[in-house]
């Protein structure tokens, strides 16, 4: 009896111990690689929703240059607007589970250094109303719920932020923290790799089609407004490049979606890890699982470096024609 009553109070003392500086850089490595991770699906969706707006609205504006019909060019004006709009809002939809990810994340951080804490209190007020509309919107569509018990614990903390030492606050919230969001967390994860994926795989199977059919459609355009007698240097000049770059667009979508993919692997993998090692079980020199969603983080970062340095070759190279 004596040694289930040690046990039971040793276990629910874990939250209240002092938490060591390698813990809590640990879990600030884990929630930034989180935070940055979090930010692609929904980058990697309107960025292919921009690359179909942009070829479609120059098809479109071949069309109106060549169309002697002023309702017909307002008509397809707000198809091609209402198109757009749709599409918007799928991607808006499509991307709450990971800005609900991104949120948390930035409550996480505030326990975790002064700095954070600070400029979290600034907006807690806004920050929870948000936060509720995105869980309220996605538990309207998920099979799987976002619990009330991740509510309730982000009401509990905000009301203790700022009142309470950062110490106090990381002993008494930190790994509850981690642990309330574990089993969301894992199911967002797992909705990428083995659903949202999918539904990019798809757009990027019928991208290039895409905007190759709207870039002919703009060249027959343009050679009979060549025809007409007019020089049409000035439209193979400007779009030459945008084309390159569309093509340039489509290679960093398609790395960058299989990049995802391995990353959130890697962050459900790393979730055990980081809960382990802040219950005091873990090895802050052992820390595998950690160490490679960073690496994987990385490599997302060395991918955007990459193609924006190409992106500003090639509007450097387009202004010098």
């Amino acid at each position: 009896m004596n040694r289930f009553i040690y046990l039971f109070i040793s276990v629910s003392c874990i939250s209240c111990t002092s938490l060591n500086r390698s813990q809590i850089v640990a879990t600030e490595k884990f929630a930034l690689a989180t935070k940055g991770i979090s930010r692609t699906p929904a980058d990697i969706y309107f960025r292919i929703s921009t690359l179909k707006s942009e070829s479609q609205s120059l098809q479109l504006s071949s069309i109106l240059a060549t169309n002697d019909s002023s309702a017909e060019s307002i008509r397809l004006l707000k198809e091609n607007h209402d198109e757009q709009t749709q599409f918007l809002l799928l991607a808006e939809e499509y991307s709450t589970a990971y800005f609900i990810v991104e949120k948390y994340t930035d409550l996480v951080l505030s326990l975790l250094k002064t700095s954070y804490m600070d400029g979290f209190i600034k907006s807690k007020t806004g920050w929870q109303s948000s936060f509720t509309k995105l869980v309220t919107r996605y538990n309207s569509v998920s099979l799987k719920k976002i619990p009330s018990s991740v509510g309730s614990f982000t009401a509990s903390l905000l009301q203790q932020l700022g009142k309470m030492k950062l110490g106090d606050l990381q002993k008494k919230y930190l790994l509850e923290a981690v642990k309330t969001a574990h089993e969301p967390f894992e199911n967002i994860c797992n909705d990428f790799i083995s659903i949202d994926s999918l539904k990019i795989a798809g757009e990027l199977a019928s991208l290039p089609m895409y905007i190759d059919n709207n870039y002919a459609s703009f060249l027959e355009n343009i050679r009979g407004y060549e025809t007409g007698g007019n020089n049409p240097y000035f439209y193979y000049n400007a779009y030459s490049p945008i084309y390159n770059n569309w093509l340039n667009e489509v290679r960093e979508v398609k790395l960058l979606t299989a990049q995802s993919m391995a990353a959130f692997r890697q962050l459900r993998n790393a979730y055990s890890e980081l809960e382990i090692f802040l219950e005091g079980k873990g090895n802050a020199t052992n820390l595998p699982q950690i160490d490679l969603l960073i690496e994987r983080y990385e490599d997302l970062k060395d991918t955007y470096r990459r193609f924006d340095y190409k992106r500003s070759k090639l509007t450097m190279s387009a202004f010098q024609q």
